[in-house]
């Protein structure tokens, strides 16, 4: 068999507001019997005169004046129940709005309590850690970075970028300053052998030889 409904819990509350309404009620009652009566007290005032009774006429009027002045009184009297009701009922509504502020702090107050400035840099710090892991084993693995050429020069000019706001933007090198290359090293050339060269002796051996024939040719006597 299924559970029946829950009966709503009737407050304190609860019962004076509905009091309250049901004297109000009552009061718009007794009002509109008033002016049931002044409206029947004004044709018997009317009544009156045309039978030539004044004194009565004048009774019935001044009945009515006194029924009119409950009337006012009772106006006043359903205005101040009114009032009184919609404040309990205002105060019930700021009462409910409270107590759900009240809950609503209590459970910020929990949640910051969970996340706490320490907490979350260090959740972070570990996911970091994490992070470079996974890199290192993709890296042992050979799967590198996972990121395309163009990915790649994406992350230079960001990081580019980031380096001049945070380092300043580097000084580019003037006109005057020639910057030379690195030019390549010439090709190595098979080293050729030494040309024979003479003796020191022999050298001067034949030196003398030579001023031998010069002597010679100098003094030879001239043919008579």
């Amino acid at each position: 068999m299924g559970q029946q409904p829950s009966t709503p819990k009737i407050t304190a509350q609860d019962r004076a507001i509905f009091q309250l309404k049901q004297q109000r009620d009552k009061l718009k009652e007794y009002q509109r019997r008033l002016t049931f009566v002044i409206d029947k007290q004004t044709n018997l005032a009317r009544q009156a005169l045309k039978n030539n009774q004044p004194d009565r006429a004048k009774f019935y009027l001044r009945s009515k004046k006194q029924q009119e002045s409950t009337i006012v009184k009772t106006c006043e009297q359903l205005d101040n129940l009114e009032g009184l009701i919609g404040t309990i009922e205002f105060k019930l509504i700021e009462k409910d709005v409270i107590y759900g502020l009240e809950q609503g702090n209590k459970v910020l107050k929990k949640l910051n309590n969970e996340m706490k400035i320490e907490k979350i840099d260090k959740i972070l710090d570990d996911l970091e850690d994490e992070k470079l892991k996974v890199d290192e084993i993709g890296d042992a693995l050979g799967m590198g970075s996972g990121l395309s050429k163009s990915e790649e020069i994406e992350v230079d000019e960001e990081f580019e970028k980031l380096d001049q706001e945070v380092n300043g933007i580097k000084e580019q090198p003037k006109k005057d300053d020639v910057v030379v290359p690195d030019l390549p090293e010439a090709p190595q050339v098979g080293i050729l052998p030494d040309a024979p060269r003479q003796s020191l002796e022999e050298a001067q051996k034949q030196e003398e030889e030579e001023n031998k024939d010069k002597q010679a040719q100098t003094y030879e006597p001239i043919a008579s």
